[in-house]
């Protein structure tokens, strides 16, 4: 976990890696730790509203999140949907504390979607997803995965251009957030949590 100063607020921010089980634990421990006034999560508005109305129902996967919940499983106990964002919604409404979305939210996200990546990128993925399975991933740790899986999966052009404005409009709600509050965390996804917190322009030390 970090923490760093943004507009007078004290803001702690705790990378998480979707799916692990074990992430749930950490997610509740760090709440509890440091009993924010608010808690950022960086899923759209309408993720969160389907957390909150999830009922324990099948979720189906692409080929391309199939490889993902493999790999993951070499690590742990995998579930869907992410126990680090349904422990945080649990823990949130048992306290009382405001859990406020941080990314993108769907209209925005599919409008920049189109715009910034192109045909023959949807054809490279469309290639890539047939082959996910026979892909080596840096299996190191669970971190070292989930960012290679990222580099990876996540590479082309238009797709690191998406993702690089998701960190910026993460910051810039998380900037937001912390006017009028004096400590806050946010919980972002290990894969967009440095450049999120390179957006907020700020220097962070670890705890």
């Amino acid at each position: 976990m970090q923490r760093i100063e943004l507009n007078g607020s004290k803001v702690y921010v705790l990378p998480v890696i979707k799916g692990l089980v074990s992430e749930g634990e950490k997610v509740r421990a760090a709440i509890l730790e440091t009993r924010p006034e608010a808690v950022g999560v960086s899923i759209s508005r309408e993720e969160l509203e389907g957390l909150r109305s999830y009922q324990g129902e099948e979720i189906g996967l692409s080929a391309l999140e199939e490889a993902y919940r493999a790999g993951l499983e070499e690590f742990g106990e995998v579930q869907l949907p992410p126990p680090c964002y349904l422990e945080a919604l649990r823990t949130c409404e048992e306290l009382g504390i405001p859990l406020i979305p941080l990314d993108m939210n769907e209209e925005l996200f599919s409008e920049r979607y189109c715009e910034l990546v192109g045909g023959l990128e949807l054809v490279k993925e469309s290639f890539f997803s047939r082959r996910i399975a026979r892909k080596r991933f840096d299996m190191a740790s669970a971190e070292a995965f989930v960012l290679d899986y990222d580099r990876k999966v996540n590479g082309g052009r238009g797709i690191a251009a998406l993702n690089a404005e998701r960190e910026g409009h993460i910051a810039d709600v998380a900037k937001g957030l912390a006017a009028g509050r004096s400590h806050l965390l946010l919980l972002i996804e290990l894969e967009r949590c440095g450049g999120a917190v390179r957006g907020m322009a700020l220097d962070a030390s670890d705890l």
